[in-house]
């Protein structure tokens, strides 16, 4: 009797911890797997286990909450993405700085403007970009929650100077109440260029304007004091306001063409041209105006040269305009030559003077609107210092270059390439 009551008591211990066993301890273990292959950031291979239907819950529940983690953070990745594609695509410079200054966030356009690697990160605005005058934008719109913006000049070796508009634009009512501000650098170098150049063409085109009408004028006011002035008088002063006249409308008209080579809807008429036929025409046009000046013109150009497509009229309108400088300055009875040539697929021609030639300082700038090497003798020459500029806008538009050699005393060559297979853009 008391072996077999010993049997029964054994087999429903053994029977106990078979279910112990099958519903909570390897359950548990099951569980415990689970919860270490969450937080290694390993989806489990299964969340349906066996076990007491607390366990089985647990389980699910354990699913559920990884299903939400995982929606969370492809959420989370997603708008970290599109912060960061919205960030990485601005061409400008941008900076999130928090209430103490110190930088939260920057793009990589800041980072080459200030000639940041990828691992060097200051904490502060100032130790980054070194200018009291943003540090003070940036403190002024913590302070006042209003944007504030200041312009700089970034100066870096072996870089020429750029100009860069800084707008600090304050974070007003964070969700984490961490206050901050967005700051942008925007390089407005070319503007600043732009307007510059628009301001000295304006000062100049105003100078050129008032000597010949200060001279019409005074004129004026003398025949109208003085109606009867001697013939020889009055011819005097009709042949100096016809000259003056002239000058204006040759003004007007390069300023006119400058402004219509500079336009976005000009277009050039490409025509096939013959360069050694075309550079016969315009040495007739001239022959005159050689004579007048006892010039000896020389065209070097031979026949075989490729065919060239440009617009034959702005073509025409260079080398007018090379020669006109090329007579100017040459002497009586000098010496012009005009070359044409072709290799590496481009087209060069080229006008030679024997004249006074061009000092080196002054010579990278002859191309600039209205800038004379000679200025003191340039109203006694005429023209209007946009020849050359004019020259070199038709060349760009065709896809070319121009440059110029001269030597004080001994004449001056400019050369303009043009490229023989048009490009379409």
């Amino acid at each position: 009797m008391g072996w077999l009551a010993f049997a029964l008591a054994l087999g429903v211990l053994v029977g106990f911890w078979w279910r112990v066993r099958r519903d909570w301890i390897m359950p548990s273990r099951e569980l415990q797997r689970m919860v270490q292959e969450l937080n290694e950031g390993r989806a489990p291979r299964t969340f349906l286990i066996g076990g007491s239907p607390t366990v089985r819950g647990t389980a699910l529940a354990l699913e559920q909450l990884a299903l939400r983690e995982g929606a969370l953070r492809a959420r989370v990745q997603e708008g970290e993405f599109g912060v960061k594609a919205i960030v990485g695509a601005l061409a400008d410079g941008l900076v999130v700085a928090d209430g103490e200054r110190r930088i939260r966030l920057m793009n990589n356009a800041f980072r080459q403007m200030f000639g940041l690697g990828l691992d060097q990160i200051n904490p502060t605005l100032l130790e980054t970009v070194r200018d009291a005058a943003v540090e003070r934008s940036l403190g002024e719109a913590l302070r006042s929650g209003e944007r504030r913006s200041v312009t700089i000049v970034l100066q870096r070796p072996a870089e020429t100077e750029r100009h860069l508009e800084v707008v600090a634009e304050p974070i007003k009512d964070a969700p984490d109440g961490l206050n901050g501000a967005v700051i942008l650098f925007r390089d407005i170098t070319e503007r600043r260029r732009t307007e510059t150049t628009r301001r000295d063409f304006v000062a100049n085109v105003s100078h050129e304007l008032r000597t010949p009408l200060s001279i019409l004028r005074g004129y004026l006011e003398t025949l109208l004091e003085n109606p009867e002035q001697p013939p020889a008088e009055l011819l005097r002063i009709f042949e100096v306001m016809e000259r003056h006249s002239n000058r204006l409308n040759l003004l007007v008209d390069d300023v006119l063409s400058l402004a219509r080579l500079e336009g976005p809807g000009m277009a050039l008429d490409r025509t096939t041209i013959r360069p050694a036929l075309f550079l016969r025409g315009i040495m007739r046009d001239w022959e005159k105006k050689f004579a007048a000046k006892q010039l000896e013109a020389e065209l070097a150009a031979a026949d075989d040269l490729p065919p060239l497509q440009a617009d034959e009229a702005r073509l025409q309108e260079v080398i007018y305009n090379l020669l006109d400088n090329a007579v100017k300055y040459s002497a009586a009875g000098g010496h012009i030559t005009i070359r044409a040539s072709s290799a590496d697929g481009q087209l060069s021609l080229s006008v030679s003077d024997k004249g006074a030639g061009i000092p080196a300082r002054d010579l990278p700038r002859i191309f600039e609107r209205f800038y004379r090497a000679d200025k003191a003798r340039h109203h006694e020459m005429g023209g209007t210092g946009l020849g050359l500029s004019i020259v070199k806008h038709i060349v760009q538009l065709h896809g070319g270059s121009v440059e110029a050699e001269s030597e004080l005393g001994r004449g001056t060559t400019v050369r303009v390439h043009l490229p023989l297979a048009v490009t379409q853009t």
